[in-house]
């Protein structure tokens, strides 16, 4: 039996089982596609003339745009980058004669999807708000001085609004669909007329770039309807290859994921880019298994993009502010991440270990894509955007001896950009395309065999596990089981939400400490920066004083000291501090809850077993209730943005009142970051604690055991036609061999 037929059979089965939503969430989790999407994936990969399909992969921001301006369109920047994942497109470059490029749109089906995300936005935006709205008025109203005046009572309702945005930003999909769908509705474009727009010509690379910008531009007219977009031109690097740019992971227009993902399926090779600064994040390992383990893709490499924010602090320290040194020591520093991170997944994934083992091997290529585009367009810097001002700005300041003359800035941004290096492994992979295509189909469908007899497995072990508790059972225990927990279920209840509650507060206190003392840390850190900046210079002069009717003057001696500071080593700490606040703060509180999730269920499980006893409870149904309920929890996230002060965005030695007035704006912009931050703290805190103690935890895990305790006694009662129904699709599924 063939892989498409295996697929048909597990599909009927599941169709006339009552499996459908049990293999919904395996085939997600073991990356099953329809048999029919499936052998398209086969035929193409079968057709011995087509082109090598190389995947671009990444996260929004990555920088993946910036690095297929440099590696096809020689750095102009032909490919908007995207500003947020809703201006993501899916991109498709090939060879052909003409420049011209074909556009898909969002169907109806798909706008009506974003509208009914946008619909769930409001009422969830709606409903946050009046949770943040009555607990502000409790806190105002608990005030001895407590008035409720018409401006109160808008300032309530303005901040209530605020919190409820800041929390609604932390859902990406909901979040961006509404933005989207607002875009969608203000624009004056008719739905009916867009299939007139599908297709762009252009004379040159130039003229296509502005008219792309209409479609994917974060600002143009049809960027809410594009989908996709499939760029055609006449350029020698794109002869005997296809380059798709997907949008980048956790797209949140489900469509377009979907034809992420389909496109996967016919990549050939990957190009992984993941940020230097963020590198080999959960995402891009989420990314890494799913090509990897589930798609079978082998030829993979790894680019660690946007070099150019890592030169400075301790890697400058340790490279002795050289920069190859500093770039070297990046590069290495990345290098034995990348041996960790892969020979962990290699000891996961056996099966795959080759495809980790080159992985292990290589160096990590650094890049910078916005470093190649400054180098060819260094004759007009007057034409460079303000990123490319700002990075170049900065390898001054702490590199100037790499960047003082022509000569010498274009080989140190070359350096940096590291584009031919990219360039090579593009050609290298170029000349072994029949051997790539024929591997690539072989392992292609080895990983999907896999994948589906461990579905069908995961299928299997559900249905067994739902037969020996009907087996094993007794009607009579389940009845008594019944009356007991309604016996029990009062001071149960009351004593699951003690403990939890406990823990609950107990989290506070906690949770609260550790994002301060983590807030400290950064700011002690920025003020030794700005400490070590600040210093003072003295000048000397003479002049002539005194003397007889104007004659015989003295000379006279003068000195005076002033205050002196270096601006720009000040702004790039403080814009350090600025950027890293919101994730290292984030990272603290996500790594908190999850231990703290753990000793929840843990107590939880503890004092229900301590109140009923394991007699009266089954363990396994309490467990995965438990479950169920703790992942259901909509926790909030931090959330921070703040706007970096014009008035900081100097550079080079200043002095006398013109240091001091920056000292002080300084000082001024510290001084509001931390309390603006601390005060961001204790919202997500008093948010945390607020949708915790909503939850009646011990309510919430006697209703959902209820439920599957009915469900049980129901097939226990039915037993034989139950079990004759289990054993039935069991026995169907077991006899579907290779």
């Amino acid at each position: 039996m063939n892989i498409i037929e295996l697929t048909e059979h597990i599909e009927n089965v599941v169709l006339k089982s009552d499996l459908v939503k049990t293999a919904s969430v395996l085939k997600n989790e073991y990356a099953i596609p329809k048999s029919t999407d499936l052998q398209k994936a086969i035929n193409e990969k079968k057709d011995e003339g087509r082109v090598l399909k190389i995947g671009i992969l990444g996260r929004v921001k990555a920088g993946k745009s910036s690095l297929l301006n440099a590696l096809v369109f020689d750095g102009q920047d032909v490919l908007p980058k995207a500003a947020t994942p809703m201006t993501a497109a899916l991109t498709v470059l090939q060879y052909g004669e003409e420049t011209k490029a074909n556009v898909e749109f969002f169907t109806q089906e798909d706008i009506d999807d974003i509208k009914q995300d946008a619909i769930r936005y409001e009422n969830k935006l709606k409903n946050v708000k009046s949770i943040e709205y009555d607990k502000l008025l409790k806190l105002k109203q608990k005030k001895s001085d407590f008035k409720h005046t018409k401006e109160d009572e808008e300032e309530l309702q303005r901040k209530a609004l605020d919190i409820a945005v800041r929390e609604l930003k932390k859902d990406d999909k909901l979040s961006s669909s509404h933005e989207q769908y607002q875009k969608i509705k203000s624009a004056s474009v008719s739905v009916e007329k867009l299939s007139e727009l599908q297709s762009i010509t252009a004379d040159n690379l130039t003229e296509l770039n502005k008219q792309l910008l209409d479609f994917v531009g974060a600002n143009g007219k049809y960027m809410p309807f594009t989908k996709s977009v499939t760029l055609t031109i006449k350029q020698e690097s794109l002869k005997d290859i296809q380059i798709i740019d997907t949008p980048g992971v956790n797209d949140p227009v489900s469509s377009r994921e979907e034809r992420t993902k389909e496109l996967l399926k016919y990549c050939d090779v990957v190009l992984m880019v993941s940020p230097a600064g963020q590198f080999l994040s959960s995402e891009d390992l989420d990314l890494m298994d799913r090509i990897t383990s589930k798609e079978g893709i082998k030829e993979v490499y790894l680019v660690a993009s946007q070099v150019d924010n890592q030169l400075y602090g301790s890697e400058k320290e340790s490279g002795n502010g050289v920069l190859n040194k500093v770039l070297d020591v990046i590069e290495m520093k990345l290098t034995n991440q990348q041996r960790e991170v892969f020979e962990q997944l290699k000891s996961q994934y056996p099966e795959i270990s080759n495809t980790f083992d080159k992985l292990i091997e290589n160096r990590v290529v650094a890049s910078s894509g916005i470093c190649y585009s400054m180098m060819k367009g260094f004759e007009n810097q007057n034409l460079w955007d303000d990123n490319m001002q700002k990075v170049w700005e900065n390898l001054n300041l702490h590199y100037k001896d790499f960047f003082d003359d022509k000569d010498t800035a274009i080989l140190s941004l070359k350096k940096l950009a590291n584009i031919e290096l990219i360039k090579k492994i593009i050609d290298e992979v170029r000349s072994k395309k029949n051997a790539i295509l024929a591997k690539s189909k072989e392992d292609f469908i080895k990983v999907k065999q896999k994948a589906l007899f461990d579905y069908k497995s995961a299928l299997e072990d559900d249905i067994k596990a739902q037969i020996s508790r009907v087996m094993n059972t007794d009607i009579g225990d389940i009845k008594q089981k019944k009356v007991s927990i309604e016996q029990v279920k009062g001071r149960a209840t009351d004593s699951a939400n003690e403990v939890y509650f406990d823990l609950v507060e107990q989290l506070e206190l906690d949770i609260k400490d550790k994002l301060n003392n983590k807030l400290n840390g950064f700011f002690t850190k920025s003020k030794e920066d700005i400490n070590s900046s600040e210093g003072t210079e003295s000048e000397s002069w003479t002049t002539k004083e005194g003397g007889f009717f104007g004659f015989f003057k003295d000379t006279v001696s003068h000195s005076r000291t002033f205050t002196t500071v270096k601006a720009g080593f000040i702004r790039i700490s403080l814009e350090d501090l600025t950027n890293k606040l919101e994730s290292n703060v984030f990272d603290e509180a996500k790594k908190h809850m999850v231990n703290w999730r753990k000793t929840v269920y843990s107590e939880l499980v503890g004092t229900l077993r301590k109140e009923a006893g394991d007699d009266m409870l089954d363990i396994m149904l309490i467990s995965k209730t438990m479950r169920s309920i703790l992942s259901s929890v909509n926790y909030p996230e931090i959330s921070y943005e703040n706007k970096f002060p014009q008035a900081l965005k100097k550079s080079g030695t200043l002095k006398e009142r013109e240091a001091e007035e920056f000292i002080e704006e300084v000082n001024n912009y510290i001084s509001s970051l931390k309390s603006s931050v601390k005060r961001d703290i204790k919202d997500y805190v008093n948010s945390l604690v607020a949708t915790l103690k909503i939850k009646n935890i011990g309510e919430s895990i006697f209703s959902k055991y209820a439920k599957e305790i009915e469900q049980l006694q129901s097939d226990i009662e039915n037993k034989e036609l139950s079990l004759s129904r289990l054993n039935y699709v069991l026995k169907q599924l077991e006899n579907i061999h290779a």
